[in-house]
């Protein structure tokens, strides 16, 4: 029987387990990994726990930027939408913005994030094998089941969102379509047998019960977090109230946002966007459930980390390629909403207030981001949030709106736009409009934090990233560039920022407009998986 070799080092079962100061346990392999030593109590197996919880950020098997665990995938998921706009050249994630990454079979960054999540399925996997053999209290195993059955749908919903096809909850039959999901892999080998992919209703059926089983276990379990990086019940709750949107269950999303948002402890923040004080950069944030707390000595994760390419750091490369939004949601932003000022439309004009916060030496572009700002440009690393309460706020409103429950939508909406905007007031809209409300709302909350391509894949909306200038109308596109500042005397009032700075039509012309449905929304599975499994059926190329 062919054994699928696949992952070798990168998933093997218990690979790169560490604690939360990077004192790693290093296994090469599970041949030689001595798991009855691992699992002999509670406390050792917190250890697996820890390496999970490194995978959101991990960078220990490659040395190549923008390949950094969960945290670079949130800026392909970011990149790969129509409000983060891609300014210059010559910096990571161009082939992702310009849709080229997801359908090479041989980029490295593909083949990278596909190796991670399946990564977090076998460590996961292996957790969950062992840990009733641990010495230890039962409250303590409950504690370190839900957080491993939370990181395993964490990784498959993420599989299947990218590289399977979309939940489609208005034809359920075609859930069932074979090899329209991913490959299941419920194992802690270092080999296994080759599989062929699942339906898309089989994968979500493995993530329902992981994420099901995350919730009763850190229910039931006493066993207090000491810090934000691990999952507790509120953030399993988040987890599954974004897989219950995906499947267009909303009022059972509706209701488990609710719960976090009314019994997690977590609060607004006045000054989330006001503060120049690491903004958006620090876990003692009382609006955030989850996140990645950055550590001194994790040196290694320069260049590759969120905060090296979102950020104001010195090593950012941010720094020469500064991270716009797309002009036309910016355009419809209230000016008495205080995100507003968090992005700047004419940054290069010396006249602008207020003025852009940059690394040392760098640039200024037009509708530039100052959303992610660390007090230290010189620091290296940073806080990260993987999910906060104002997403748990818009998913409450969002499932009740499109379950048709208006008042109760518009509710649940309140108190986060009228933080933002004072000037808000309770919305009065029904059906689409509310809905649409809502998503304005969710764009411009979650700007940048990993959400928009998912977003539009879960509601099979179209890629639209607005339109080119009207050349017929005597405008000829010229470009933005640091010489001139400000905003060229003919450029389209109408137009979209998307390739209007020095890149000159550098990103890919045909990821512009794709439409709902289109081939390119599933991501191609790595040749380094189809080579060796001749089960795997590839997507449509």
């Amino acid at each position: 029987m062919i054994k699928n070799t696949l992952y070798a080092l990168c998933i093997a079962s218990l690979l790169s387990l560490g604690g939360c100061k990077g004192d790693w346990l290093d296994l090469s392999s599970t041949v030689n990994a001595n798991q009855s030593q691992m699992f002999t109590t509670t406390q050792t197996a917190m250890m697996a726990v820890d390496g999970l919880g490194r995978l959101m950020h991990d960078d220990v098997n490659t040395s190549t930027a923008a390949q950094c665990g969960y945290e670079t995938w949130m800026i392909w998921m970011s990149m790969m939408g129509e409000n983060l706009v891609f300014t210059f050249d010559g910096a990571q994630f161009k082939p992702q913005a310009g849709w080229t990454m997801h359908r090479g079979l041989t980029y490295n960054g593909l083949k990278y994030h596909y190796a991670t999540f399946y990564r977090f399925v076998s460590n996961a996997t292996a957790i969950l094998t062992n840990i009733d053999q641990a010495t230890g209290t039962e409250t303590e195993k409950e504690n370190i089941k839900g957080q491993a059955y939370a990181y395993r749908a964490f990784a498959y919903f993420q599989l299947v969102q990218a590289w399977g096809k979309r939940f489609d909850y208005d034809n359920p039959a075609n859930n069932d379509e074979p090899n329209s999901g991913v490959i299941l892999r419920n194992t802690e080998q270092l080999t296994f047998d080759n599989q062929a992919r699942s339906t898309v209703n089989e994968v979500y059926q493995q993530i329902n019960s992981d994420i099901d089983n995350a919730v009763k276990c850190l229910t039931a379990t006493t066993v207090v977090r000491t810090n934000k990086t691990y999952i507790n019940r509120y953030v399993a709750e988040g987890l599954k109230a974004r897989i219950l949107l995906a499947q267009g269950k909303w009022e059972e999303a509706a209701l488990l946002a609710k719960d976090v948002v009314e019994h997690s402890g977590a609060k607004l923040q006045a000054d989330t966007y006001t503060t120049t004080t690491n903004r958006m950069m620090d876990s003692g944030n009382s609006e955030w459930l989850w996140c990645k707390i950055g550590l001194v000595d994790e040196v290694e994760h320069t260049l590759k980390n969120f905060e090296s390419f979102m950020s104001n750091m010195n090593v950012s490369y941010n720094r020469k390629s500064p991270r716009a939004i797309y002009n036309q949601l910016y355009n419809r932003i209230p000016d008495t909403d205080v995100r507003k000022a968090i992005w700047l439309p004419y940054a290069p004009d010396a006249t602008s207030m207020p003025r852009p916060i940059v690394p040392t030496n760098g640039i200024v572009v037009n509708y530039m981001s100052n959303k992610f700002i660390v007090s230290d440009p010189a620091a290296k690393v940073a806080d990260v949030p993987y999910m906060r309460l104002p997403e748990m706020m818009l998913i409450e409103a969002e499932g009740y709106a499109r379950a048709g429950k208006y008042g109760e939508a518009a509710q649940a909406l309140y108190p986060l736009a009228s933080a933002r905007d004072p000037q808000y007031q309770l919305s009065t809209k029904t059906g689409q409009e509310l809905i649409d409300e809502i998503m304005f709302q969710r764009s411009v909350e979650l700007w940048g934090e990993g959400f928009r391509w998912p977003d539009l894949k879960r509601l099979n909306m179209p890629l639209d990233r607005g339109p080119a200038p009207r050349t017929e109308l005597g405008y000829n596109g010229t470009i933005w560039t640091i010489e001139n500042g400000g905003m060229p005397e003919d450029f389209d009032p109408e137009a979209s920022n998307f390739d209007m700075y020095d890149t000159g039509k550098i990103i890919n012309p045909d990821s512009r407009y794709i439409p709902a449905g289109d081939k390119r929304w599933q991501f191609l599975i790595p040749n380094t998986e189809t080579d060796i499994n001749p089960l795997c059926v590839q997507n449509e190329l």
